[in-house]
């Protein structure tokens, strides 16, 4: 069965939409809210692009496993360090950690 996350090949966005938060950087108006976009490269290695604010971490966590259940990530991806980028990063380094002990 075709994953809903897949977007191509072995590449799943795994990313969180929030539609409570109202402004970005508490400057700029979200009148429908913010994605927070996160990619998995399901390979050979798996490679993690992005994670999401801490507060989304439990479901983005589930989307993860959906694709690669508790298989361990091998490389985590960050594009800039924004908490929608960088905010989930202790906490998958966490994960990573108990995968592979």
């Amino acid at each position: 069965m075709e994953q809903k996350t897949r977007i191509k090949g072995n590449i799943h966005y795994v990313g969180v939409n929030d539609r409570s938060k109202h402004r970005f950087e508490s400057m700029w108006p979200l009148p429908y809210g913010v994605s927070y976009n996160s990619y998995l490269i399901d390979d050979e290695m798996i490679a993690l692009i992005d994670t999401v604010d801490v507060c989304y971490f439990e479901v983005y966590l589930r989307k993860i496993k959906q694709v690669i259940g508790e298989r361990p990530i091998d490389y985590l991806i960050i594009n800039h360090m924004e908490p929608d980028h960088s905010g989930s990063i202790r906490l998958i380094k966490h994960i990573i950690r108990i995968l592979l002990s």
